[in-house]
């Protein structure tokens, strides 16, 4: 992996924690979600400084080895020039050189090739959903419950925060951040339906 996307990636964890600990302020009730979410950035911040902590060190030993091959002395080698027998030409009993009658090659007819042509392919129509404004209008009150209860353990409460961080994003990746985090702490199947239609929902918010 890049040092400097580890960097990156250090750096924004950071700011996202940061951004938490703002938004809390003196807050006496702190969401359950919101402190799961902090701990596990915290957690993340904590692997990916160990990982450019590694990638730094080995850096400068890598460095260090390749400045020792450097001083090393380069052995010139020895180029030998080994004639086989048999690259010389045949010879008789009297050593006088046999010739040797050249084989006829047959020229085998040439086929034509038929090309084929391209079968025509039907022009894909790419037919985009509208974009919205407000991801709690867009969900539906059914769509609501089955997204607490198979997405959010049927707890309407964190559910209902959830959708206040994506709806109040500034931009679309850093909903797609917190959508991914919320994702990784409930464990969420990609192939899901109703991870695909939460996700198709959170898209159109910033198109």
């Amino acid at each position: 992996m890049d040092k400097k996307e580890i960097r990156k990636e250090i750096a924004i964890l950071i700011n996202s924690i940061k951004e938490h600990s703002d938004n809390i302020g003196e807050k006496e009730h702190i969401p359950q979600l919101e402190l799961e979410l902090i701990l596990s950035k915290i957690e993340k911040l904590y692997k990916k400084s160990i990982v450019f902590n590694f990638l730094n060190s080995e850096k400068d030993s890598m460095q260090t080895k390749v400045e020792a091959k450097k001083a090393e002395p380069v052995p010139m080698a020895e180029t030998k020039t080994e004639i086989k027998a048999d690259s010389l030409p045949p010879s008789n009993l009297f050593g006088e050189e046999v010739v040797v009658p050249e084989k006829k090659v047959e020229k085998k007819s040439e086929k034509k090739e038929i090309k084929q042509q391209p079968e025509e392919k039907e022009p894909v129509i790419n037919i985009k959903k509208p974009a919205i404004t407000d991801i709690r209008a867009a969900i539906g009150i059914n769509d609501k419950f089955r997204f607490a209860n198979e997405l959010f353990k049927g707890n309407i409460q964190e559910y209902e925060i959830a959708v206040s961080q994506l709806n109040n994003a500034e931009t679309l990746d850093s909903a797609m951040e917190y959508f991914m985090n919320i994702q990784q702490l409930y464990n969420w199947d990609n192939e899901h339906e109703c991870v695909k239609s939460l996700y198709d929902i959170v898209e159109r918010r910033y198109v």
